[in-house]
């Protein structure tokens, strides 16, 4: 890591003009949370593995920024050489720069791995003091980087209709519908899952994402897709021609977004063009008035999503004809269509029959090889660990585990995110990995939490258990049920049409803050169909952008509350939720109003759950929700499954 960070100060000296700083990213080309090994940058220069942090390396230092759900994963990883900066904490990155590093500084960026809004904040920071954002000749990163793995040439799939609900053709039309209503004439888009479900093709070149490294372009006569040529296949370039898409090299988007700006990348629309759109008179003048040479067309602006599109390409672009908005295919994507829908529902009642027959599996596995009195019963141990050499349960054999019962149900494609398995201590780290070499063995002791998701052809899942399978702590139950009431409180919630996630976040707390606890997470995020299980643009967080969007029918959001005790355990329950038409008495307002409906089936641990802190309400509902997961997981349970799923759910009596 030294001779690393030796070697990135060399090439800032050497840099024209000199650098005074290097900032390195987390984020690839497309702005992704999730990237490819090769464009793990900011982890190799770092040591630092998280999904979500920030480098900045100067020629005497070297800091790493990252969020509250890796504080302490990055105090572990970072050696001695780094200093890290918690975010909310810690001054911002933007303001760090502008107090700490001498007037008129030179501080580079590879601009194609940082968004226009993030570069423009630093821009503004940086003017103060004379200090200017400098686009690198190349990404410096990879100069020093040796071993880097490879670009992989990993095929683009057609994704069939019958699981994507709704074809490119409709998908095209209402986008341009779009373009047209905001005065747009094209859109450069640069999210991996907005190309994927534009297009509706998916692929694998991000590790736990179907997605495929690509660009579109789209204007109001033609579509462009920006891809390796080596990843069509025949099957993907018909496909992708009977949608009337071109096909271009991934690189030839730079070339061709100068081209864009200069519109002489597509002719202008015609008269009849915009007639068959439907669109009303708003946009184009005399309309419809025989004379072909009156039609003044006005659309002229080229659509760039600030927070996902690169400063590279957007710098591009004449700043006065750019629509710095939030895509619309954010949006889009996030209100599922019914087929989606159907498809998501029921990936997650075959996920949650994975989730069932892993915990009767290692509820057995406990009590045979540890002696532990089990997933129902409340007691001490009553046999010794066996001996060195015999069969051991570790965070990742167990997680293995959990990944075979997934891959025997219908449309498995592998998991949606790294499982965090978690033992005890280590189940305090919020985003926890464990590695085959350092994982813990489990402990009946200890509690123990698994995160984790799986992409099916139909739907993306998502679904956090906390278990014990010895003798749970009073305090370790009080902090349980506490997660749990939030957990009921927020899946429960009735609220009016127009309310953001913001102002829901607080439902989940609010049994953990009467205890003066809390978690530094949000408490739901948008899940994606068979895409990335983190899709925005909704969510359920304490973060000022969970204002971004109301909450809509048809979308998918997780209901995720935690409590953390750094060192002892971790405590987490997630389901899916789906926003849904409410059913009340009243419609003040006229407003309309909207409730949520679960998705996850699989129960909670009684053992862990102090009965006298619920409510009967609390307690009925757990009752309703338990009876549905024997109901809807029974035709796939085998008659001892069934069993343990029976007892795991009996009611509770209020």
């Amino acid at each position: 890591m030294t001779d690393t960070l030796a070697a990135l100060r060399s090439l800032m000296s050497a840099h024209s003009p000199p650098l005074h700083a290097l900032i390195v990213p987390s984020e690839d080309y497309h702005q992704s949370e999730y990237v490819s090994a090769r464009d793990k940058r900011r982890a190799f220069v770092s040591g630092f593995t998280g999904s979500s942090g920030l480098a900045l390396i100067t020629m005497n230092e070297a800091l790493l920024w990252t969020d509250g759900r890796y504080f302490l994963q990055a105090a572990q990883q970072l050696s001695d050489q780094w200093k890290l900066m918690r975010m909310g904490e810690d001054p911002a990155i933007d303001i760090w720069m502008a107090d700490n590093l001498p007037t008129d500084a030179a501080i580079g960026v590879d601009t194609w791995c940082v968004s226009v809004d993030t570069a423009q904040k630093w821009e503004r920071a940086f003017a103060k003091k004379q200090q200017k954002l400098v686009q690198t000749t190349r990404n410096l990163v990879d100069e020093v980087w040796n071993n880097r793995p490879p670009a992989q040439a990993n095929p683009v799939i057609v994704h069939p209709l019958q699981f994507a609900g709704q074809s490119v053709a409709d998908k095209l039309r209402t986008l341009r519908a779009k373009l047209v209503q905001e005065k747009g004439r094209a859109m450069i888009i640069t999210a991996l899952d907005e190309v994927s479900w534009l297009y509706n093709v998916r692929g694998s070149d991000v590790s736990y994402c179907p997605v495929a490294h690509a660009f579109a372009i789209v204007t109001l006569d033609s579509a462009f897709f920006y891809v390796d040529r080596r990843k069509m296949s025949t099957e993907a370039n018909s496909y992708i021609e009977e949608n009337g898409i071109i096909v271009r090299d991934y690189g030839d988007v730079s070339s061709d977004v100068v081209l864009l700006a200069s519109n002489q990348l597509t002719p202008s629309p015609t008269k009849e063009f915009l007639r068959n759109l439907e669109i009303d008179g708003g946009n184009a003048a005399n309309k419809g008035n025989g004379d072909s040479h009156a039609v003044e067309f006005v659309n002229d602006l080229i659509w760039v999503d600030p927070g996902a599109c690169c400063f590279a390409l957007y710098s591009k672009v004449s700043a006065d004809k750019v629509l710095l908005q939030q895509s619309p295919l954010a949006l889009a994507k996030a209100l599922k269509n019914p087929v989606e829908m159907e498809g998501l529902k029921k990936a997650h009642i075959r996920d949650g029959a994975a989730v069932v027959q892993y915990l009767v599996w290692l509820d057995k596995q406990m009590q045979e090889i540890y002696g532990a009195c089990g997933y129902f019963q409340e007691a001490e141990c009553t046999k010794q660990k066996k001996q060195l050499g015999t069969k051991r349960l570790t965070e990742v054999s167990v997680s293995d585990k959990l990944e075979e019962f997934r891959a025997s149900k219908e449309h498995f494609r592998g998991l949606s995110f790294p499982t965090t398995s978690s033992v005890g201590s280590n189940a305090a780290i919020i985003h926890y990995k464990p590695e085959t070499e350092t994982c813990a063995e489990l402990d009946p002791d200890c509690i123990y939490l698994f995160d984790s998701g799986a992409q099916y052809l139909d739907g993306t899942t998502d679904i956090t258990r906390t278990v014990h399978f010895g003798k749970p702590t009073p305090h370790e139950k009080s902090c349980y049920t506490a997660v749990l009431k939030g957990h009921i409180s927020l899946g429960n919630a009735m609220f009016p049409n127009g309310t953001n996630g913001h102002a829901l976040d607080i439902l989940a707390r609010i049994p953990l803050w009467k205890d003066g606890l809390d978690y530094r997470h949000g408490t739901g995020h948008g899940i994606g169909s068979y895409l990335n299980v983190h899709e925005g643009p909704h969510q359920i967080s304490f973060r000022p952008s969970a204002k971004n969007v109301p909450l809509q029918v048809s979308m998918a959001v997780t209901d995720e509350p935690g409590y953390y005790e750094d060192g002892n355990f971790g405590i987490r329950i997630e389901n899916v939720l789906i926003v849904k038409k409410g059913n009340t008495k009243f419609n003040f307002g006229d407003k309309g109003y909207l409730s949520f409906e679960h998705i996850t089936w699989a129960p909670y641990q009684r053992k862990l759950i102090d009965v006298s802190i619920l409510v009967p309400e609390e307690i009925e509902w757990l009752n309703e929700y338990h009876a549905k997961c024997r109901e809807i997981l029974a035709p796939y349970m085998n008659t001892s499954e069934m069993e343990w799923l029976m007892k795991a759910t009996e009611p509770i009596a209020v």
